[in-house]
């Protein structure tokens, strides 16, 4: 990656926190890392990124679907409501493999997919779905 990528996860597990950090760092992926704990927090980023003093837009957005506050397809739609994130790739980062859940998230556009696994090789998994998701959206971002 040539650029320091913008990143916003919502995920409210400082596990899977930790576990996405770890993916992003062995996959050698340049970023500046934003997480917010809760949909509340997530709604909120959401409505003031891009304004002064607050939040820049990020270039992805990691999603948890189970959130306390809010829940993940409700932040999809309130991120998709801004003009400026209608193409921000998003890679919905879950336990579940429901597929209400997943037709739920994919209405709303969607990157990716990724149900968390239980092995740690495979959650590292992760960094080379971001790679394959953020070039995709931006083939001059190698």
């Amino acid at each position: 990656m040539t650029r320091n990528l913008r990143i916003l996860l919502a995920e409210d597990n400082p596990a899977d926190v930790h576990l996405v950090r770890n993916a992003l760092q062995e996959h050698h992926i340049d970023h500046c890392l934003h997480v917010v704990r809760d949909g509340g927090e997530a709604i909120d980023y959401v409505e003031k990124m891009g304004s002064p003093g607050e939040g820049p837009y990020p270039d992805l957005l990691l999603l948890d679907l189970n959130l306390p506050i809010a829940d993940g397809p409700e932040i999809l739609r309130q991120f998709r409501n801004r003009p400026e994130c209608l193409q921000t790739p998003v890679i919905v980062v879950t336990s579940s493999d429901a597929p209400r859940d997943r037709a739920r998230v994919a209405a709303l556009g969607i990157s990716h997919y990724f149900r968390k696994p239980t092995d740690w090789d495979e959650f590292m998994k992760l960094g080379d779905v971001v790679l394959k998701v953020v070039r995709a959206a931006d083939p001059t971002n190698n």
